[in-house]
């Protein structure tokens, strides 16, 4: 499950094709493997939504009037340059992957007005709640206490997802070598907060989506080779 993830430049043309999410302040995170996250996703407390035309336009109208601020004398001109020079960065990466004419016609037929931006929730790091915790445990490794609401979810989906290659620890395992949410080898039922509902259940991941009304969704994915979930 990803759960914090650095910052990144977009990738050069020389390197693996990337797909790039784009912060409404211009900040870029790029990834290879754009299946593993959802149209939008957050990092700590920004918020990133995959690049399209029209998330382009609607950006791109911001800096119009970033611009008209800063001519008007309402905006830092260091603090527009800054912006000018993320917005070119996000420019570049469109026109690479969409074509010019394509965006051209996103700024033209686009309603800016109307365009749901995304919101960022409050960002709330993992805290053990009143039934949840980390402990050492005998073995010099660390427990997970787990939430009722999370072990009754994991249950209603547990034969689906068996029958679907996925082993009893990675669904249920809530003992680490570290402390969570560090390391790999914590299984679902850890990251299941009092208001989630599980979504899609596939043979490689299984959807988390949040509590109303933005239901932010996430994947949590089957062990990696090499993991300790059994």
């Amino acid at each position: 499950m990803t759960a914090a993830l650095p910052e990144q430049c977009p990738m050069s043309a020389a390197a693996a094709p990337a797909v790039a999410f784009v912060s409404t302040s211009l900040f870029v995170w790029s990834t290879t493997e754009p299946e593993r996250f959802a149209r939008d996703f957050q990092i700590n407390d920004t918020v990133y939504r995959r690049l399209d035309p029209e998330y382009y336009a609607w950006l791109r109208s911001r800096m119009a009037i970033a611009k008209a601020a800063a001519m008007a004398g309402r905006l830092d001109a260091v603090a527009f340059e800054e912006l000018r020079v993320r917005f070119n960065a996000v420019h570049e990466c469109a026109i690479a992957v969409f074509g010019k004419a394509r965006l051209v016609d996103a700024v033209r037929t686009a309603d800016v007005e109307a365009y749901v931006q995304p919101v960022a929730e409050p960002w709330r790091p993992h805290r053990p709640q009143s039934a949840v915790s980390a402990a050492v445990n005998d073995a010099g490794g660390f427990e997970h206490r787990l939430s009722e609401h999370a072990i009754s979810l994991v249950d209603a989906i547990r034969d689906r997802a068996l029958a679907l290659g996925w082993t009893h620890g990675a669904l249920y395992q809530a003992r680490g070598r570290l402390r969570f949410p560090f390391g790999q080898d914590y299984g679902l039922v850890c990251f299941i907060h009092d208001k989630d509902r599980l979504g899609d259940v596939a043979a490689d991941a299984i959807e988390i989506i949040g509590p109303p009304p933005r239901e932010q969704r996430s994947r949590f994915y089957r062990s990696p080779p090499g993991s300790h979930r059994k």
